[in-house]
């Protein structure tokens, strides 16, 4: 079957490869893929920062990002049956106190694995098995907009952590900055907006984008900040920022979020940023109003099945309050055959690679 491999740490070497189908034991489920998402992530790997092979091998299929089919299932007793919609998690546990309790997102030894990027083959393939306990049923209604459920389960989870610390204290959040309008900016937007906060979202890039038109149908407020300067914008929310979802991929942006929270906020950390950006800052400066303001900055990466469950909720709940949203974020529909390396160049929002599209 066809799939799209890479070979470790070398740079741009993502192509088009045949590879053995599966093997399928009899507590798993075999699962066609309907469609796979790039993302940031990948191209990354592709351009040999990180990844790992299997053990075994010397190539990593790509693809964490998933939607996909039950083809067969393995036991008489699977909650699937042939024809039901998954998408399927990423990360795998190690025998570390938080893995075994489902939170392999926590894991205390670093020996996880991750389906797509370390040492585990990814979803970027025509079929795929795996442990049905890993894998999340998309009602039909959602399967346009299913491949999104892997990105916003990292949403969804800065989301529910974040209102769980906050328990701390009385808190009744009105404002909110989303910093980055990408895949998972403009979901943070979004989610930020269900619960009720008045959002902004700040991008490079000047309004009339894809991105910003996205925005602002679901109430949400864009800022070019080639126009708006960072450090102006909470004059925009009356200087009362009360939560910051940092998702920009730039170092010094995610630094500067620090100075701008406000008393009793919190910061989500989202970014994973790589490049070598140089800055000056006032450490003093930002670890008294850390200290005095009780703010909070919180790195969040990865996610567990509760967080993708929830996201299902979520993308019901968006389907009623942003009717057409979600789907018009899916901007670049590309046949597995036709991939090519420049898929990895940002184009649009998301970037699909059609497998067995329906």
């Amino acid at each position: 079957m066809k799939a799209v491999a890479i070979t470790p740490h070398v740079p741009n070497s993502a192509r088009l490869v045949e590879v053995p189908e599966p093997e399928m034991t009899n507590d798993q489920v075999l699962v066609r893929m309907v469609r796979a998402g790039i993302c940031g992530t990948d191209a990354e790997i592709n351009s040999g920062a990180f990844g790992d092979a299997p053990p075994g091998f010397d190539y990593l299929i790509l693809g964490h990002e998933n939607f996909g089919q039950v083809e067969r299932v393995g036991s008489r007793t699977s909650r699937f049956k042939k024809g039901d919609y998954v998408v399927t998690t990423v990360r795998r546990p190690c025998g570390c106190m938080n893995c075994g309790a489902g939170e392999s997102d926590m894991c205390l030894r670093d020996q996880f694995t991750e389906r797509g990027i370390r040492r585990e083959h990814g979803y970027l393939t025509e079929y795929y098995s795996d442990s049905e306990d890993y894998m999340i049923e998309i009602p039909p209604h959602l399967r346009e907009v299913g491949i999104l459920l892997e990105p916003y389960s990292i949403v969804s989870k800065a989301m529910w952590q974040g209102w769980k610390i906050q328990e701390r204290m009385v808190w009744k959040p009105r404002t909110a900055l989303v910093t980055g309008a990408g895949t998972i900016g403009l979901l943070a937007a979004f989610a930020l907006r269900a619960r009720g906060l008045e959002v902004i979202i700040c991008a490079r890039s000047k309004e009339g984008t894809l991105n910003s038109m996205l925005a602002r149908d679901a109430g949400i407020t864009y800022v070019s900040l080639q126009d708006t300067p960072l450090d102006q914008i909470p004059k925009l929310l009356g200087d009362r920022v009360d939560v910051i979802f940092e998702a920009s991929g730039h170092g010094p942006t995610a630094l500067k979020t620090l100075e701008l929270i406000t008393t009793n906020g919190i910061v989500l950390l989202n970014s994973v940023t790589s490049a070598a950006h140089q800055v000056t800052v006032n450490p003093d400066a930002i670890n008294m109003r850390m200290v005095l303001g009780n703010m909070l900055a919180v790195g969040v990466v990865n996610a567990n099945r509760k967080y993708f469950e929830m996201g299902v909720r979520d993308f019901e709940d968006f389907q009623t309050r942003f009717p057409g949203v979600l789907e018009r974020m899916l901007t670049r529909r590309v046949a597995l055959q036709d991939f090519s390396s420049r898929l990895f160049e940002r184009s649009g929002v998301k970037t699909t690679i059609e497998i067995h599209p329906d």
